[in-house]
């Protein structure tokens, strides 16, 4: 009995060995390793670079982060996707430099089949999980076209690997170098709405769609509910300071053109003034998308379900240099545009009486 056992257990170590070392080839095999010498893909993008004028990382129709079309234009470089919205410059030239740097040192399959593995599998089909990057000049000259797949470390700690195909030809490639593709559109954005210190802060007015107004107002470093309700008392002044204070450092989820919008008083409103004669006004829209005009917000907004938000900044005619810098730095970058923020904030802009107190001991 004893050797059988043995017999059968060495058995099952066998093909499991077995198992382990066919699956090992497979993955070998979708490589299909041969090492070539270190050769940049693209050597004359450096030289392009001046004259590129969009920047394009297309995915599958069903990926979640979609596809990124960024525009030179005078003012500098824009998102497509989010009516044209301002994009970080440095992104884009970091991509267009390390595109230039990028180098081909391992020869990989060739066979379409087998792409899916390296996930280089042509952007055009379902469940592809390549990016294809495209650059084009003025001219309309495609100076890059090329897939982008499984990222690999580099066995000795130097620089991040990739592997690649021109987006054109079978053959795939392993390079070296770093590639930053982001993910969706609203990650090549500067994400900042507005910025007014917590500190500078002096009163906030915030009125809910169902019209119930909030007034917060300083006192020290913390803020007090003025018009306190019968019989409450507040619940915490952590969550009543970070009501007053959400434009420190205000950053959107999303963002797009402001035209087409309804923005009304059904919808609610937040006003916000500094000490130094700075006054900053939200004002909301429903998503048109949304069923019917006036429709309540559900108690919980699914993530890019919120309403949009319009800015309006004005200063006092005795405001502070300080203030005047911010408003019209400010209103530079929000005029025109409407933005979606995180729930956690959208929740801080919809703060009542009701939600920032409780019942008063005893009453």
């Amino acid at each position: 009995m004893i050797k059988r056992r043995t017999v059968i257990l060495l058995g099952a170590v066998t093909l499991a060995t077995a198992a382990g070392a066919v699956a090992a080839v497979v993955d070998r095999t979708a490589e299909t390793r041969t090492e070539v010498e270190a050769v940049r893909l693209y050597p004359k993008l450096d030289d392009q670079a001046g004259e590129v004028q969009q920047v394009q990382v297309a995915r599958a129709a069903d990926s979640p982060d979609g596809t990124v079309t960024l525009l030179r234009t005078d003012g500098g470089w824009v998102l497509k996707e989010r009516d044209h919205y301002p994009a970080r410059t440095d992104l884009v030239r970091k991509l267009l430099f390390d595109l230039g740097q990028l180098e081909l040192i391992e020869r990989k399959t060739a066979d379409p089949t087998r792409f899916d593995r390296l996930e280089l599998a042509d952007v055009g089909g379902k469940g592809a999980k390549a990016s294809r990057v495209v650059v084009t000049t003025a001219g309309g000259d495609e100076v890059v076209d090329l897939h982008v797949g499984k990222r690999r470390e580099s066995p000795t700690g130097g620089k991040p690997r990739v592997y690649v195909r021109r987006s054109d030809e079978r053959q795939t490639y392993l390079a070296e170098g770093e590639l930053d593709l982001r993910g969706g559109p609203v990650e090549w954005l500067l994400r900042e709405i507005v910025n007014v210190p917590k500190d500078s802060i002096a009163e906030a007015t915030i009125t809910a769609p169902s019209g119930a107004v909030l007034h917060l107002s300083r006192v020290g470093k913390d803020f007090r509910i003025d018009d306190m309700p019968a019989g409450r008392k507040v619940a915490s002044q952590y969550s009543v300071n970070n009501a007053a204070t959400v434009l420190d450092k205000l950053l959107f989820d999303d963002v797009r053109s402001a035209a087409g919008l309804t923005f009304s008083a059904d919808q609610g409103r937040a006003v916000f003034k500094t000490g130094d004669g700075l006054t900053v006004t939200l004002e909301f829209a429903a998503d048109p998308k949304a069923a019917g005009p006036g429709a309540p917000e559900p108690e919980a907004p699914e993530p890019g379900a919120g309403p949009w938000i319009r800015v309006a900044i004005a200063v006092a005619a005795d405001a502070g240099d300080d203030a005047r810098k911010l408003a019209e730095a400010a209103s530079r970058q929000t005029e025109g545009w409407a933005y979606r923020v995180s729930s956690y904030d959208l929740e801080r802009l919809r703060a009542t009486a009701e939600s920032l107190t409780k019942p008063a001991e005893g009453s």
